[in-house]
C-alpha cells in the first residue's frame, strides 16, 4: 500500500518539471478537502476512481452472551467508498 510519499514520489515522476515540495503540498491540500467534505457530511467523487460518501449507522442493543449483560452501541457515522467504473475493471 503506498504511503503519501510515495503518491508525491511517483507524481514528481510524471511531473518532473514541479519541485516535490509543491506536489505534497497540493496532495495536502486534496487531502484536506476531502476530509473537510466527508467531515460536513458530503461526498467525494473521483470519476473512473469511485465515491466516498457518509452513512449514518443506527445504534444497536446487544447481549453478552457470556455474562449477560446488555450493552448499547451508540448511532455513529460510517465513510463508505464505492468504487468506479474504472476501478471496478481491474478487480
Amino acid at each position: 500500500m503506498p504511503l503519501k510519499k510515495d503518491v508525491v514520489k511517483r507524481m514528481h515522476e510524471e511531473l518532473p518539471h514541479h519541485l516535490k515540495k509543491d506536489l505534497e503540498e497540493s496532495c495536502d491540500i486534496i487531502l484536506k478537502s476531502m476530509i473537510r467534505a466527508l467531515g460536513e457530511g458530503g461526498r467525494v467523487e473521483i470519476r473512473g476512481f469511485g465515491c466516498l460518501s457518509v452513512r449514518r449507522q443506527a445504534g444497536k442493543t446487544f447481549k453478552n452472551p457470556k455474562t449477560g449483560t446488555i450493552h448499547n452501541i451508540p448511532p455513529r457515522r460510517r465513510i463508505i467508498f464505492k468504487p468506479g467504473k474504472d476501478l471496478r475493471e481491474l478487480t
